[in-house]
């Protein structure tokens, strides 16, 4: 799983080498039809060659892609003298897979075609920097019957947290979970009444209290330490329910999900993955459809359409949103770009035609406008609304 401080290993790697650099992003997700046979390989070649990547480097590139299982969805190849990253990420990236003709601009060294997003030259991190943005940490609490666990899930990607709750009482948590709402004053086969029992419900209450008040705080430090930005919640619906009350309202209010538990206790995290992918893809498509609710009500400090462009070239897009497929053009007259071919026309006598996401990285990273694609349901209204909307800062 990459995490930001191996993102920020390979910048300053990259950013120590003076020689020209290939950097590729690759479809390579074998469920899709045009990936049979490693069919990739061949569109990175015939994009290498393209761009003049020496042959050495095309080489090295290819007899990975060539020889390797690549059980991944994107793969990242940063290849230069001395120097070769390979990242094999578990999510689709935006930008990589959006037309279906090819593209060169010869300014930047840098070829679009379908699947295939390549660079020649100085480093090439946009891509990479977006999945980091765009993409939620997940932090999931599974409330196992034997043990209280934390995963961590990222770019497709889950791994189990070791060191997470250690200060849990585990014989404590064994006891609390079998001890359901209803059953809590009859522990054991011991029946308690009157004065008796009041005296043991606030005992067991404040227990109670003290426990699930000592897990929040630690749930609390490693959001913190592992920069989580969600929370999914996973075990019996009684204790999920109680946890979450004790949770600090900035946890709360970052809460996805309440799933129930796995039917066997000790899940692996392949398991645990498998349940969540489709909980978190629709709380994704979900959080974009509000998304694009709160621009619509946010009028007129967010705008959509053709206007979206100028507004970004003004500086004045804090936010702006894009349909992840990205198959919109724009028109140049030099430096300036134009949604709409009229408009361009009224500039210039010969704009420029050129794909939206070629030129994306240098518009959004020129004019500190933050990028954020959606897909489904927002994918549709968005294009309904002219293809691209943003909030503005002024």
């Amino acid at each position: 799983m990459i995490s930001r401080e191996e993102f920020r290993r390979i910048r300053e790697a990259l950013g120590t080498t003076q020689e020209p650099l290939l950097s590729l992003y690759l479809d390579v997700n074998p469920a899709k039809p045009e990936n049979a046979g490693r069919a990739y390989a061949l569109r990175a070649k015939d994009a290498m060659k393209a761009l003049g990547v020496p042959e050495d480097l095309q080489e090295r590139v290819l007899e990975v892609l060539k020889n390797q299982v690549l059980q991944a969805k994107t793969a990242v190849f940063f290849a230069g003298k001395g120097l070769f990253e390979t990242l094999l990420l578990q999510v689709e990236l935006p930008l990589v897979s959006t037309l279906k003709t090819t593209f060169l601009e010869e300014k930047a060294n840098r070829l679009l075609t379908d699947g295939v997003l390549a660079h020649y030259g100085e480093p090439f991190l946009l891509p990479l920097a977006y999945a980091l943005d765009e993409y939620e940490r997940y932090g999931v609490v599974y409330l196992d019957q034997e043990r209280w666990r934390v995963f961590e899930v990222f770019l497709g990607e889950i791994e189990e947290v070791s060191d997470a709750f250690l200060a849990l009482d585990t014989d404590a948590w064994r006891r609390l979970s079998l001890d359901a709402p209803g059953r809590r004053f009859n522990l054991a086969g011991i029946s308690r009444g009157g004065a008796g029992q009041d005296l043991f419900a606030k005992r067991l209450a404040a227990w109670e209290e003290r426990f699930y008040k000592t897990l929040a705080h630690e749930l609390e430090k490693l959001w913190e330490a592992r920069g989580f930005t969600r929370l999914v919640l996973m075990g019996p619906e009684e204790h999920t329910k109680l946890f979450l009350g004790y949770l600090p309202r900035r946890l709360k209010e970052r809460v996805a999900a309440l799933l129930p538990s796995l039917p066997h206790p000790g899940a692996t995290p392949g398991e645990v993955l498998k349940r969540l992918e489709p909980v978190l893809e629709e709380a994704e498509r979900r959080g974009e459809v509000e998304l694009l609710k709160r621009l619509e009500e946010a009028y007129p400090k967010a705008v959509f359409g053709p206007e979206v462009l100028e507004r970004v070239q003004e500086g004045r897009v804090e936010l702006w949103v894009l349909p992840w497929h990205l198959e919109q053009r724009v028109y140049a007259c030099g430096e300036l770009y134009f949604a709409e071919e009229a408009r361009a026309l009224a500039t210039c006598e010969t704009p420029e035609a050129k794909p939206l996401a070629l030129v994306l990285p240098e518009l959004s990273a020129g004019y500190a406008a933050k990028v954020e694609f959606v897909r489904g349901e927002a994918e549709a209204r968005l294009l309904e609304r002219g293809g691209m909307a943003a909030l503005l800062r002024w």
